[in-house]
């Protein structure tokens, strides 16, 4: 069942199963509040997954990536023919040489700035720059590379298995992953 939900001008749809959020038809079971917010109920036997802010585990970036980032994966295997959501935390002065992928990544800036260049060498004049709420889409096979001048958290998903296929590999990393 779908419900429609005005606020103002903006018109967000709700999918519940089984019930009706609004116009006073049905009530949604609940399942719990945590801080006041009404969490969401899934029906029996649906995949759930949901990842707090402040609970996310952070690990180093596997080795094929720039020193300095982090990762927590938040659905999936990356590693997988599966869809995924990842997220990467990176420092200051992040730098991603120039690389491809073989399937389509979609990217949301979360925090920070984060800025995308296409070609085979980097080149900061050509740089389309990204902040918190913007979205994007690296298409696969395309040649891009990634920068940042300020921390940032940005979240991908895609269907694995994930690799980055460098322009010009570094003897001491790894091709791809």
């Amino acid at each position: 069942m779908q419900t429609t939900i005005c606020l103002s001008s903006l018109t967000v749809f709700v999918l519940t199963s089984g019930c009706a959020a609004s116009q006073g038809t049905q009530s949604c079971p609940e399942v719990g509040t945590q801080g006041g917010t009404k969490e969401a109920a899934f029906a029996e036997g649906a995949e759930q997954s949901a990842s707090r802010a402040d609970e996310i585990e952070w690990a180093p970036c596997p080795p094929t990536l720039p020193a300095g980032c982090e990762m927590a994966v938040l659905e999936g295997d990356p590693k997988q023919e599966m869809l995924f959501t990842v997220r990467f935390r990176t420092a200051s002065q992040f730098e991603m040489k120039p690389h491809w992928h073989p399937r389509n990544e979609r990217v949301t800036i979360l925090e920070g700035k984060v800025g995308v260049g296409f070609g085979d060498e980097i080149d900061r004049e050509n740089v389309t720059w990204f902040g918190p709420g913007d979205y994007y889409v690296n298409a696969n096979g395309a040649h891009h590379f990634v920068l940042a001048d300020e921390p940032a958290v940005l979240q991908i998903t895609g269907i694995g298995p994930w690799k980055v296929n460098y322009l010009e590999t570094d003897d001491s990393k790894p091709a791809s992953d």
